[in-house]
């Protein structure tokens, strides 16, 4: 359709408007990159330093000792928490247990008292029958003198003992021993007791056969002295009728009951 001589100037043509738009955009970029005639501003310097092993061990101690001193704190706080909770159940259980109507004071004092002159009465025993003794006397003294305030005692001690299992197995156990002496105890003042009443018995059947024999020698001893006084009486009354013949009986009867008298 077109002859070669057309197509050669068409190609020389594009040629040429291609080397055109490449050499002004060649000089477009020389413009632009053209140095100014100020100093270019200069970088920011950043200086990153690195600790040294000193001082990360000391960051790492520093640490440790912040966290050993937070734990502290935990566990101190823990404690007082539980201290305050102690300390309120305490005070609580206390004013459960003292009864408003009953003076403390001077009482207690009494009780302390109680226990002393236990120990001092066994003071030359064991001391165990020591111990029996003044508990023995200081509980007397406290269920007489603070019955309700002694009773409410009795009742926290025995919701403490269902609290720690160990202390209630411990007061059964003494329980079962108290059982089996007082068993033991009982066993044997009921032996001793049939022991002293049979020696009663015969010592009471000796005595009454001994004053039955002391009675029938005080009885032979008065008949013998009877029949003695009286034949002694007969013998001074045949020798006074023969000294005075002329007298009747009757009056030497009767000389001789005055002189008895």
């Amino acid at each position: 359709m077109f002859s070669p001589v057309l197509k050669r100037s068409l190609t020389a043509a594009a040629a040429g408007s291609a080397w055109v738009a490449a050499a002004s955009t060649v000089f477009a970029e020389e413009k632009r990159t053209k140095l100014s005639i100020y100093d270019e501003p200069e970088p920011k310097v950043v200086i990153i330093e690195s600790p040294t092993k000193l001082e990360e061990q000391v960051y790492i101690a520093q640490k440790y000792a912040n966290e050993t001193l937070e734990e502290g704190k935990t566990h101190v706080n823990g404690w007082v928490q539980k201290y305050q909770e102690l300390e309120n159940q305490v005070a609580t259980n206390i004013n459960n247990t003292i009864d408003r109507n009953e003076e403390i004071f001077p009482n207690v004092v009494y009780v302390g008292v109680a226990a002393l002159a236990g120990t001092i009465i066994a003071r030359n025993r064991n001391i165990v029958l020591r111990f029996l003794t003044s508990t023995a006397l200081a509980v007397g003294a406290s269920y007489y003198l603070l019955p309700k305030t002694t009773h409410n005692v009795a009742v926290q001690l025995e919701k403490l003992e269902h609290r720690y299992p160990p202390l209630q197995a411990a007061h059964q156990s003494v329980n079962h021993a108290v059982g089996d002496v007082r068993k033991q105890i009982d066993d044997a003042v009921s032996q001793l007791r049939g022991a002293v009443d049979e020696n009663a018995t015969k010592l009471r059947q000796q005595i009454e056969q001994n004053t039955k024999l002391v009675k029938e020698q005080v009885t032979s001893a008065v008949d013998s002295t009877n029949t003695e006084a009286k034949e002694k009486y007969d013998q001074v009354k045949k020798n006074v009728e023969s000294m005075y013949t002329t007298r009747s009986k009757p009056g030497v009867d009767e000389i001789l009951k005055q002189e008895r008298k």
